[in-house]
């Protein structure tokens, strides 16, 4: 299955962590794997909030070097939004906007999420986390 990489999972990367880089070198060599424009929008407010250009250089750096496509809010991914903002309204459980976009991607585009946050992502029904 194609991959989601929320920016948790980039932040470890760009950050050397141990088991992110691991994932992105061994576990997903044969995966298209994909960023939501949410994902990509709070990495980069992150190192231009601190003033590392070196580090969004870093970023591009990494998207291209694992081909990694952004993806862009659409009519798709708003609809499938809303949707999930109003169940988890309903069943008084809400989530970030976000994140409700992410996932909103994610299940639009039928990709597996890759998050540490899996406590708030399991909320969403029909979401699949990549494990």
């Amino acid at each position: 299955m194609e991959i989601l990489i929320d920016s948790d999972i980039i932040i470890d990367f760009l950050s050397n962590q141990n088991s992110a880089v691991v994932f992105f070198r061994e576990s997903i060599s044969n995966k298209k794997i994909y960023i939501s424009v949410i994902s990509w929008a709070e990495v980069v407010y992150g190192f231009k909030k601190i003033k590392t250009i070196n580090k969004i250089q870093l970023f591009q750096n990494f998207l291209d070097d694992y081909q990694i496509k952004v993806i862009s809010i659409d009519e798709k991914v708003a609809e499938k939004y809303l949707e999930i903002k109003i169940d988890l309204e309903v069943r008084r459980i809400p989530l970030d906007d976000f994140d409700l976009l992410i996932a909103a991607t994610a299940t639009s585009y039928s990709l597996s999420l890759m998050t540490r946050n899996i406590k708030h992502f399991k909320r969403v029904k029909g979401l699949i986390l990549y494990e």
